[in-house]
């Protein structure tokens, strides 16, 4: 995924109201840009960072700039912007880059699924023409190379773990596929210390069959790239 123009390089002052974000740019004027997560950002916007923004390129727009990246003290990078998630998760099924979930056809994004019509990120069908349902969720929260999801205690999240399930009980393949979208992180696993209803329903969502697979992905101001699949902790 590339970013559609160059994004341009400010330093965090901070993060409040969960939408909005106060940055210095590099000519030292002070904008509020948009910031698109609602997540608790644990470790992703402290005051100080090096961020990137991107220009919506629309001066009627109320904040014309939505923050993208973010620098941790010690360098490593991060994508605060959880939209990017689906379509880095749709560049790495097409190009087969998860072994499990490789050949998938028919893929489409946004698909109605469920008893209560909710929307699937990711539907295909696998070469046995198993119906495949695929969950996305972005991972940004780091802890000594070990990513955890979520940052913040999700009912949301719980929600899709059991529709889900409700998948496998009708007979077809279910996924939940993180997005790391933090260069620090080399595994992922559940956040046990966070959401333990989460983490609890992660097991039971697996023992019914259940499938978890983590992305990682290569992230630089220019675009990021889905790369390899990493490992996912019990």
């Amino acid at each position: 995924m590339l970013f559609h123009n160059p994004l341009r390089q400010a330093v965090l002052i901070k993060r409040y109201k969960r939408f909005l974000a106060d940055v210095e740019l590099e000519n030292g004027e002070v904008i509020t840009a948009h910031c698109p997560n609602t997540g608790a950002m644990t470790g992703c916007a402290e005051p100080g960072m090096r961020v990137w923004l991107s220009d919506s390129e629309n001066p009627k727009r109320k904040y014309r700039y939505t923050w993208e990246l973010a620098e941790t003290f010690n360098g490593q990078l991060i994508c605060v912007n959880t939209h990017r998630a689906n379509h880095i998760a749709g560049e790495a099924l097409k190009n087969n880059s998860i072994e499990a979930l490789a050949g998938l056809q028919q893929l489409s994004a946004e698909q109605k699924y469920g008893y209560d019509n909710r929307r699937i990120d990711w539907f295909g069908r696998d070469q046995q023409q198993r119906q495949v349902y695929i969950e996305v969720k972005s991972v940004t929260l780091a802890e000594n190379q070990q990513g955890y999801f979520p940052d913040t205690v999700s009912q949301r999240a719980l929600d899709h773990l059991r529709s889900l399930q409700d998948m496998i009980a009708d007979g077809h393949r279910a996924v939940v596929l993180y997005t790391v979208l933090h260069s620090g992180i080399e595994n992922v696993s559940a956040a046990h210390h966070i959401d333990p209803q989460y983490a609890e329903g992660c097991h039971k969502a697996n023992a019914v069959g259940v499938e978890f697979y983590a992305l990682g992905c290569e992230l630089t101001d220019k675009g990021i790239t889905p790369m390899r699949e990493l490992p996912v902790l019990s």
